[in-house]
């Protein structure tokens, strides 16, 4: 392996010199410094930036938080995209993820502060946003740099990276109503009222107010009730479409619909762009979130300076 003692004895310069030369220091000459840079690239050298992060009391690792395993699947290809995003901005920075994920939040946050003492990581990003969360009162009282993914819940400075999920609530619902005369869509979404949940129900109750029809909400259980989804809907017969706030809530509801109307086929709408919807046998339209820029985009605000404090990622519909 190549290193930087390596490079100055090669180059016929002190360490020092080597070191300041491939960190583009003003004070080696630009002569000297190309000379040392092509050096480093034909020996295909490669910078210890562990080691660079150490020496100033952070390592070269960036913090993952899942919402609670309880209150999310880990394996929702939401998270999944989310994550490819944050992974392909940092390998570019030379950092790593580490991912603190529990079935309930007193393991999370000890994950995380264990990442925080013992490994050193000062950097955060956060896959959800939540009330009154110990794991962010944690990160702002040790004054970290995190990011959260989604709107903050209420008059916080905690930077984000969103979507405009009210407009997108809006802009899907108009979609559905122009789907050959429908007037009864059910939104249905899950029992932990997240924000984004909140946001995308607040625009479909927007554009049902917009065309003066009633909005029309269901929650779906915690735990699969099939018998709850079978009795709300025998409730309510003129259902004709279907918008869900994510693909695995879609699919969820639509197995008890298929079901007990398996010959009724009707337009429905999910907010993620997944291939998990390949599995509905129904008119099935996708708002894309673009998760994987969500990710990106969180790591560029981590890592930009502390006064921006958001950054707004374009759905497409």
């Amino acid at each position: 392996m190549i290193t930087i003692k390596d490079i100055a004895r090669r180059a016929g310069v002190s360490v020092s010199t080597a070191s300041r030369a491939l960190n583009n220091n003003s004070r080696i000459s630009l002569k000297t410094r190309e000379r040392i840079q092509k050096l480093a690239k034909d020996l295909d050298y490669l910078p210890n930036y562990t080691a660079k992060n150490l020496t100033r009391g952070e390592a070269n690792v960036v913090g993952v938080i899942f919402p609670t395993a309880e209150s999310s699947s880990p394996e929702n290809p939401f998270y999944i995209d989310m994550l490819r995003g944050i992974n392909q901005s940092l390998v570019a920075r030379h950092y790593v993820l580490s991912i603190a994920i529990g079935s309930r939040v007193e393991e999370v946050l000890a994950y995380v502060t264990a990442m925080v003492q013992q490994a050193k990581v000062k950097r955060f990003v956060l896959l959800y946003t939540d009330e009154n969360d110990p794991v962010v009162d944690y990160l702002r009282r040790e004054n970290l740099d995190f990011v959260v993914i989604g709107q903050p819940i209420g008059d916080l400075t905690d930077r984000y990276v969103d979507n405009d999920n009210v407009q997108a609530g809006r802009d899907a619902t108009m979609a559905i109503l122009q789907n050959g005369g429908v007037r009864n869509p059910l939104f249905v979404e899950s029992e932990y009222e997240w924000q984004y949940e909140r946001n995308r129900r607040m625009g479909y109750e927007k554009a049902m107010a917009e065309v003066q029809l009633e909005p029309l909400v269901f929650k779906l259980p915690k735990r699969v009730s099939e018998t709850a989804v079978e009795v709300f809907l025998n409730q309510h017969q003129e259902v004709d479409a279907v918008i869900a706030t994510d693909d695995v809530g879609l699919l969820r509801f639509n197995r008890v619909w298929s079901k007990i109307r398996h010959t009724k086929k009707i337009p429905m709408m999910s907010f993620n762009k997944s291939e998990l919807l390949a599995l509905i046998d129904q008119d099935v339209r996708m708002v894309d979130m673009r998760p994987e820029m969500l990710g990106s985009r969180a790591v560029e605000l981590l890592f930009t300076d502390r006064n921006v404090q958001k950054l707004i990622v374009q759905y497409e519909l």
